[in-house]
């Protein structure tokens, strides 16, 4: 007797049972069988054995060659332990020219029972596969895999990272523009030679004793090369430093430079050094553009990339707490960055938290992504903040503050039990995106101070590799630093306002007249 469920089964899952997880592993495919009939059909495959699965499975197959409507050839093609291949249509044609054979097969989908097939249908193959991991499959039969082989398939699933992210990492390697980029020297002799050989004036330099290095350049031949080709950081000493205290931490993002015990240093780079890696980088930049092609249609990515030009900045002077946020439309990413009050003397205006509460984020995106800079103490107030919003904490990148030579800040000057040497950023996802370009990026910034409560340029590119450079992006609490070609920056430290967007300056001119 030919078995009508199995029949039914490998027309509803054909595909998901030949590709992975699965991948056509007869004894996962049986385990699968099992566990959606005994839900439909109560206890009636309870004590099927892999071996009947194996013989009704055959006995499908049989019928091939004996049935004048199918050639010589299998439904389902198995060898080796593994289901190769369902032949869809003639399972389909075999299983109506049964269904005609017989009167106790004769049914349809409909009714309860098929409304629970459908709901099985409507599962994806790893949800069923994780409904099997509470499934006590030891108690039916022996041979079923055991639960630490489902988790541990899932688990390799789940490790395998579509070709969508692949292409995202190749595709930016061979498009994204390079930056300007000079090795640092790292010898300490170097800079010592440097150190007696240069005058300096108000913490620069502003001359060479080039007879005094010549002096050291038969003793060290590859020194005068290493001049010309690296970055040099010479020590600076005043009348006010002292040695013994070693270098400072924040270098020349130092607050009281003029007045600071600690050493700090100066950078030398010859002129003609810099004009160099600027053409170099140019001609590099400009063999990327010219290699560019139309393609087709990806995540993220505007088909229009290579004859598209990017919005030149925008930008509007304005209190964010008072501002109708409905005014700029809709943005694919949005950047945050909220002057908390960290209870400290800064340079800037802050707001409360409560003010920080009460902006209408949730007006920006339908569906989108956002990025909120946090202090420390402000980390669980920004996750009830992006939840209040609509948004989904979904990860969290960590800003490694660096000086000048490439080390880490650790100062007393922020943290009240830890030394804080970095910044966290929060991400937040509304709605499900699904044409973000995932997993090209690490959460990590190792990136130099500069001026107070600037954040690092690395993040833009970031953010434009995940949305794609032509979707709208937004900075709240901007600077005139902020302003960047396809980007809307908005703030009460930018000077002046720019629309070109015709429609946001049409909506921000009632807004202002209202």
């Amino acid at each position: 007797m030919v078995n009508f469920e199995l029949i039914e089964f490998l027309i509803g899952n054909h595909q998901e049972l030949t590709s992975v997880p699965l991948s056509g592993q007869l004894r996962d495919v049986f385990a699968l069988f099992l566990i959606d009939q005994n839900t439909q059909l109560g206890a009636k495959y309870a004590k099927m054995h892999y071996q009947e699965f194996l013989k009704d499975l055959l006995e499908i197959n049989e019928l091939a060659p004996n049935s004048s409507h199918f050639r010589d050839e299998s439904f389902v093609s198995v060898d080796d332990e593994r289901v190769e291949f369902i032949d869809l249509c003639a399972l389909k044609i075999l299983y109506d020219v049964c269904k005609q054979d017989s009167r106790k097969f004769k049914r349809t989908l409909k009714g309860p029972r098929g409304q629970q097939r459908q709901s099985q249908q409507d599962l994806s193959v790893l949800d069923r596969l994780i409904a099997a991991l509470s499934y006590d499959s030891s108690k039916v039969c022996p041979e079923l895999p055991s639960r630490h082989r489902l988790l541990q398939r899932l688990e390799e699933t789940l490790a395998q990272k579509p070709a969508s992210v692949q292409l995202g990492k190749e595709r930016a390697h061979m498009t994204v523009p390079q930056s300007e980029f000079i090795p640092i020297c790292k010898s300490e002799k170097h800079a010592h030679i440097l150190s007696t050989s240069v005058n300096t004036s108000n913490n620069r330099i502003i001359s060479i004793q080039w007879s005094k290095i010549s002096k050291f350049e038969n003793e060290n031949n590859e020194f005068n090369h290493c001049l010309q080709t690296h970055i040099h950081y010479v020590p600076n000493v005043n009348a006010h430093t002292e040695r013994s205290l070693g270098d400072c931490s924040y270098l020349d993002t130092c607050h009281k430079l003029n007045t600071c015990r600690y050493v700090h240093y100066l950078q030398y780079i010859p002129e003609f050094l810099k004009e160099k890696i600027a053409e170099e980088t140019k001609l590099v930049n400009k063999r990327i553009n010219q290699q560019k092609r139309i393609p087709f249609y990806t995540l993220g990515n505007c088909c229009a990339d290579i004859s598209k030009s990017l919005l030149p900045p925008q930008w509007i002077r304005c209190d964010v707490r008072k501002f109708d946020f409905s005014c700029l439309g809709k943005f694919s990413a949005v950047i945050a960055d909220p002057a908390w009050n960290i209870h400290m003397n800064l340079p800037y205006g802050t707001c409360n938290d409560i003010e920080l509460l009460g902006l209408p984020m949730e007006q920006l995106q339908d569906e989108g992504i956002l990025f909120l800079w946090v202090t420390g103490r402000a980390i669980d107030l920004g996750k009830e903040s992006l939840e209040k919003w609509g948004y989904r904490v979904v990860n969290e990148i960590s800003w490694i503050k660096t000086n000048q030579l490439g080390r880490t800040i650790v100062t007393g000057r922020t943290g009240h039990w830890l030394n804080h040497s970095k910044e966290h950023l929060l991400v937040g996802l509304k709605g499900n995106p699904q044409w973000l370009n995932k997993q090209i990026d690490s959460d990590v910034i190792v990136s130099t101070t500069r001026e107070t409560s600037r954040k690092p340029d690395e993040l833009y590119g970031m953010i434009e590799r995940l949305v794609g450079r032509h979707a709208r992006k937004l900075e709240i609490f901007g600077r005139d630093h902020n302003k960047r070609s396809g980007w809307v920056t908005i703030g009460n430290q930018v000077t002046g306002t720019c629309i070109r967007e015709l429609e946001v300056k049409k909506r921000y001119d009632n807004f202002i007249t209202s």
